[in-house]
């Protein structure tokens, strides 16, 4: 039975899965249906082999979602890594001639030009690793927390830190023509290390020829989880077509 409600495609930060964005998605209405996309190597595709470049992600996501997005209008969301993931699929369903998303909501990082990585962490010993991890806030620290979920995590962080750091950004010909809504915690901008300057952030309204809307909420790296409700609710209002027009363009 086809589902043709309008649907929030969203992808998640390194080392996720398809329940990482449980506490936002909880707040989402009915008359939207939300769908996490899940990659090789974690949750019900564990026993997959894990991906480690971006390229070989972003093919993996987009024959995932083809079959999803040809009844009805949907909205990309990505946290992180998911919103680099999705940058480059949205490049990707472009190039292709398929059906294009009414915005892309990313949260959690600068333009895709833009690296707050400063050295290369997927080398590193395991110890120094989690070390790096930490000090980005590169995962919610209930699982930091945990030894147990550190050597589950382990393996698929790596890859994903790996593909992230061998990422190479190529400016589009042609920028987007949908509208693009940029949310970041507020203790990640700043200047220096393993921040985002407000100019990195903003970079991204280089990325499209419509509005691009920016907000900041109070937090860090994973903002999203203490403000769910309210994700929820901006994602929701953009997937049923209502329009936050930017205040700086």
């Amino acid at each position: 039975m086809k589902d043709n409600r309008n649907k929030i495609i969203a992808l998640p930060f390194a080392g996720g899965n398809k329940y990482s964005f449980n506490k936002i998605e909880k707040y989402i209405p009915k008359n939207l249906n939300w769908i996490t996309i899940e990659s090789p190597g974690r949750g019900n595709r564990f026993k997959e082999g894990l991906l480690l470049k971006v390229d070989e992600l972003v093919d993996d996501l987009l024959n995932q979602i083809i079959p999803l997005i040809k009844d009805s209008d949907y909205v990309i969301y990505g946290h992180s890594m998911g919103t680099l993931l999705g940058y480059e699929l949205s490049k990707k369903i472009v190039q292709l001639g398929l059906k294009q998303p009414t915005c892309l909501f990313f949260t959690g990082r600068g333009g895709p030009g833009f690296s707050r990585f400063t050295s290369k962490k997927s080398i590193l010993p395991t110890d120094d690793f989690w070390k790096e991890v930490e000090k980005i806030g590169g995962l919610p620290k209930e699982i930091l927390e945990c030894r147990e979920l550190l050597d589950l995590f382990y393996p698929i962080m790596k890859s994903d830190f790996q593909a992230i750091e061998d990422y190479n950004y190529t400016m589009m010909e042609e920028p987007f023509t949908f509208p693009m809504y940029i949310c970041m915690g507020k203790e990640e901008i700043g200047e220096g290390q393993e921040k985002t300057s407000l100019t990195d952030m903003k970079a991204w309204k280089n990325e499209t020829s419509s509005d691009c809307t920016f907000e900041l909420l109070e937090g860090d790296h994973f903002f999203i989880f203490q403000h769910a409700e309210t994700i929820a609710q901006r994602i929701s209002q953009i997937a049923v077509g209502y329009v936050i027009h930017s205040q700086d363009r």
